[in-house]
């Protein structure tokens, strides 16, 4: 066989490999399980997500950017953990963190030393700089209507214990979605089950094709998942087909999709349209302003905050709106 033959019959080899599992993931037949009933039933069922809080002028995964995506209405707060080296849970996408003065490791400092490290302040807060908090910080600012979706960013058992935690001890696990992986996710699930809770989790342990994350998220009995837009790799990120749509709903399984990154509110409420047609329930969003006026636009409301446990210490909601934009 000369090379020129050789090459193609590796080819054709490999796109029968991925049209055979593709049709694999995608074959077998789905069976219809109602959507788990809201734990709490003053959650939205659906709407915009802030994505690390959006980009409201604040640094992202702070105190004060989820506060403006709180009081601009948003539906959920998206948001990330991580575990100092002595075991405290801060919220921070990537463990490498760069301050006004100094950049650490989360995963190698003690919460001391992330303490001192000062973020850069929000836009019309003059010189009150922002700072790491840590996840109990941000729940203590979270009304209690809305979805706190908790990206747990190691996939490490113990950091899931941490998390569900402090959960189970601010009584939130009726409106917390734990986006966990593998590990941690068992761990999460036995805390929630020692506190007699019901969990709940979205599948982050991403296959390479989407057929597979599916089937994957299903067998694992997620009751969500995080379907996310990756352009470039259409066969297993972008948009959800009908047919994807139609095996999660089949399974009793809710979906977030991340993210949508357009400025333009008109591009956006087009795009909020297609996916809720499709029966997206919450959209992760950076640009959470023009977000909101097109989600208004196409009929889904601001919501209107609620507290209805504030701290022994305080009879008021832990901060009002509006805020500086």
């Amino acid at each position: 066989m000369s090379v020129r033959s050789e090459q193609t019959a590796w080819r054709l080899f490999g796109a029968a490999l991925l049209s055979t599992t593709l049709w694999v993931g995608c074959a077998s037949s789905a069976v219809s399980y109602p959507l788990s009933p809201s734990p709490n039933p003053d959650l939205p069922e659906r709407g915009i997500s802030a994505h690390r809080g959006g980009l409201l002028g604040c640094p992202v995964n702070t105190v004060g950017a989820f506060q403006r995506a709180i009081c601009r209405g948003v539906h959920q707060i998206e948001l990330d953990v991580r575990a100092t080296v002595d075991e405290v849970v801060v919220v921070a996408h990537d463990d490498q963190v760069r301050g006004k003065d100094q950049t650490l490791h989360i995963s190698e400092s003690t919460f001391a030393q992330v303490q001192e490290l000062k973020l850069p302040p929000c836009r019309g807060d003059g010189e009150k700089n922002e700072h790491v908090p840590t996840l109990e910080e941000a729940l203590d600012i979270m009304p209690n209507n809305i979805w706190i979706n908790v990206d747990i960013k190691k996939n490490d058992p113990r950091v899931g214990q941490l998390v569900a935690g402090i959960i189970a001890k601010a009584q939130r696990f009726d409106q917390v979605i734990f986006a966990a992986r593998d590990k941690t996710a068992p761990a999460v699930r036995q805390v929630a089950e020692n506190a007699g809770q019901k969990s709940w989790v979205a599948n982050m342990s991403r296959e390479v094709f989407r057929s597979q994350y599916i089937e994957a998220t299903i067998h694992s009995n997620s009751e969500f998942i995080q379907l996310i837009d990756v352009p470039y790799l259409p066969f297993g990120r972008g948009t959800p087909s009908q047919g994807t749509m139609d095996r999660l709903k089949g399974a009793g399984v809710r979906v977030n999709y991340s993210w949508l990154r357009d400025k333009d509110e008109e591009e956006l409420k087009q795009e909020l349209q297609d996916l809720l047609n499709r029966r997206v329930d919450f959209v992760l969003v950076d640009h959470v302003e023009p977000a909101m006026k097109a989600a208004n636009a196409i009929g889904i409301s601001p919501l209107v905050p609620r507290w209805d446990h504030t701290s022994p210490q305080a009879d008021e909601p832990p901060f009002h709106c509006p805020l500086t934009p």
